[in-house]
This record gives structure tokens, sequence and C-alpha cells, in this order.
């Protein structure tokens, strides 16, 4: 039976995958910018609607999420400790620092490029920066679920 330090883990981690998992719908039409600035598929249009849409909450998001994973990466170390370094604790410690450990490195410069940047200004600067912050996102999505994932079949659920 789990104890509650790890069900709090992953209810943590769960809302944190939910986050980004809303924030990746939200960028569906700008995907595409991913792996290409350019990409021709995605319009100006929707460049300019989703950077201004991203602007409006770039004050509210970054708090929240870097409180809700602060939290739950606290717990996670916690957890170790209360296994005793157990294989399990170990393993979502591990996959938790070293796939949100990129995503923090770079979520500030990424997040800057977006927010320094008019919606209306240069659309080469909205483009890239808005494809920089998609990128980072579904990095914090990958990472987050993987912790979810983890959390409830390496230690949750034995």
């Amino acid at each position: 039976m789990a104890n509650l330090t790890s069900i709090v883990i992953a209810i943590s981690f769960s809302f944190a995958t939910g986050f980004f998992t809303t924030l990746s719908y939200v960028e569906k039409p700008v995907w595409g910018l991913v792996f290409d600035s350019d990409n021709p598929r995605v319009t100006d249009e929707n460049a300019r609607l989703i950077h201004a849409e991203l602007k409006r909450i770039i004050n509210i998001a970054p708090p929240t999420m870097a409180t809700v994973v602060s939290s739950g990466t606290v717990l996670v170390l916690y957890q170790m400790w209360q296994q005793n370094f157990g294989e399990s604790a170990l393993t979502v410690a591990v996959w938790l620092f070293l796939s949100m450990g990129y995503v923090i490195s770079q979520l500030r410069a990424r997040i800057a490029a977006v927010k320094s940047v008019s919606s209306d200004g240069d659309i080469d600067d909205v483009r890239e920066g808005l494809g920089g912050l998609v990128t980072i996102h579904h990095m914090g999505l990958i990472a987050t679920s993987g912790v979810v994932i983890l959390q409830t079949v390496l230690v949750v659920l034995l």
C-alpha cells in the first residue's frame, strides 16, 4: 500500500501533466514551429494568435508550475529517504532530475523570447520564440508524465 507521500507525488505531477497537456492543445496550430520556425504550414496569423495567448498567461503559469514541480521534487527526495534509496524511489528521482533538469535550464530564456517580443512585432522573432517555448512545453509534458507513470507503476502500485 502506498503512503501519503507517494500519492501526493503522483497527484502533483498529474496536475503538472494536465497543465502541459492543456498548453499543448492550445499550441496545436503552431506545433510545426518545433522543428522549423519557417514552417509554411503554420500561418503567421496563427503564430501571432498563439503568441498573444501565451503572453496573457506568461506571468501566471510559470510561478504556478514552479510551485507544483518544486513541491513535488521535495516530496520525491523525501520519498527516496523514506524508502532508504530503494530502486523504485531512485528511478523516479533520476527520471525527474534528468528530464526536468533540462526543461528548467531552458525555460527562463524561452519564456523571455516570447515575453520580450510583441505579438505584432517581427514575425521571424514571433515564430522563433514561439517554437522554442512550444518545444520546452512538450518536453515538460514528457518529463512530468514520465514521473506520473513511474511513480504509479513502481511506487504506488507495488
